[in-house]
């Protein structure tokens, strides 16, 4: 396995029991730099790596892991490895994909239930409402995950979630922004938890089996670009602008926005 270094399109760092494992370095800006590889990397939760993978997170010097899960989430997906001189946080977000019923109603498949409950569009709807919720109810959140990349030991940093795909997506998007990256290269990286190597699969047979539940629920295992967009769009009107958005809402005005292009941006 090993380290496969940062190449024009972001990084990746091949994990076998982590899913969806990447950096967000290479990324282009628009004064036309690239983001540092090494120093932000997004994943799915860390709590079953190989021995192979405890090797390569120790070579990466990770000091900080950002946990986005929820304490249901970390009780049914288990706890972090944390490799060794790392610390690690907890700042639980919404699950776009997980509302508390989700995976009882997989199980049971009742699909008369499932079809009134997600189809017709309804799963898009309501994941593209939280989504959006989440840039306005998770503000403090998201203010302690800037606060703690731009403190001493705040980088390498891996932030993650269940998945990989919603909640360390949208962060991610918010951290790629303040580097300078342009909105349609956010986008494209965002939508790489869709490649086959990358993408969500639930642990159930009977999704498997039936095709018509994995169309109900495609939703919740897919990105969708008008998911992140909402979002975007939440962060640059909810507050009047961006810039607004991180002073006011984050509390992370413009020389703590400095200094992070200054640690994660090449000169």
């Amino acid at each position: 396995m090993g380290h496969q270094h940062a190449d024009a399109e972001g990084g990746t760092v091949a994990l076998e029991g982590v899913r969806n494992f990447r950096d967000i370095g290479g990324l282009p800006t628009a004064d036309g730099r690239r983001v540092r590889p090494g120093r932000y990397f997004r994943s799915g939760h860390l709590a079953k790596p190989t021995e192979d993978d405890r090797k390569n997170l120790a070579t990466l010097g990770i000091r900080l892991i950002v946990d986005l899960r929820s304490p249901a989430d970390i009780e049914l997906d288990g706890a972090d490895h944390v490799p060794d001189g790392a610390r690690w946080i907890n700042l639980p977000m919404t699950d776009p994909a997980r509302h508390s019923d989700f995976w009882s109603d997989m199980k049971k498949g009742d699909m008369a239930v499932l079809r009134d409950r997600l189809g017709d569009g309804k799963a898009e709807k309501a994941i593209a409402f939280d989504y959006r919720d989440q840039v306005v109810s998770r503000t403090a959140n998201h203010a302690v995950l800037l606060n703690s990349l731009v403190e001493a030991d705040g980088l390498p940093a891996v932030v993650h979630c269940s998945a990989g795909k919603d909640r360390a997506g949208i962060a991610a998007a918010l951290v790629q922004r303040i580097a300078g990256v342009p909105d349609e290269v956010i986008l494209a990286n965002y939508l790489e938890s869709n490649d086959p190597e990358r993408r969500y699969r639930p642990n159930s047979d009977k999704l498997a089996m039936r095709p018509e539940l994995m169309e109900l629920f495609a939703p919740f295992l897919e990105v969708r670009a008008e998911y992140l967009h909402g979002a975007l769009t939440m962060m640059d009107t909810n507050w009047g602008s961006f810039d607004a958005y991180l002073a006011d809402g984050l509390g992370f005005g413009p020389e703590k926005q400095q200094r992070l292009r200054e640690l994660i941006v090449e000169d």
